[in-house]
């Protein structure tokens, strides 16, 4: 059985199966109402954050932040070897970048050896100091 709700703002046209397709009207300052039966239908609560793009051109695409946060690791996950932490080693490589500026700043040889030596092992995955 088909319904239509319509309002000044939204018109949805969904079985009582399974919603279809909603047609939206933008209204002042681009804003836009998504239909209470989505809400229900995706859980979704006052104040939730959503990502909106532009997908294949031409589709406005709203997805809940923690799926798109999930999906995009998952769809980048096979470029990370397994074991490795690259914001771990990221982390590593800024401070073996700090510890050679500052051994720069006080001209300490010793220090600027060290550090350069820092820096090639958190690129290399092995961490900073051990």
């Amino acid at each position: 059985m088909s319904q239509a709700v319509t309002d000044s703002s939204v018109r949805v046209k969904y079985s009582s199966a399974q919603m279809t397709h909603v047609q939206v009207h933008v209204g002042p300052h681009g804003r836009i109402v998504i239909p209470a039966e989505f809400r229900r239908v995706l859980n979704m609560e006052p104040g939730a954050t959503l990502v909106a793009y532009v997908a294949d051109g031409n589709r406005l695409v709203l997805e809940d932040h923690r799926a798109h946060v999930a999906r995009l690791r998952g769809a980048w996950r096979h470029l990370v070897p397994t074991g490795r932490d690259p914001l771990a080693e990221l982390e590593a490589e800024r401070a073996g970048e700090a510890h050679l500026e500052d051994a720069e700043l006080a001209g300490d040889d010793a220090a600027i050896e060290a550090a350069r030596e820092e820096i090639v092992r958190s690129a290399k995955g092995t961490g900073a100091r051990q």
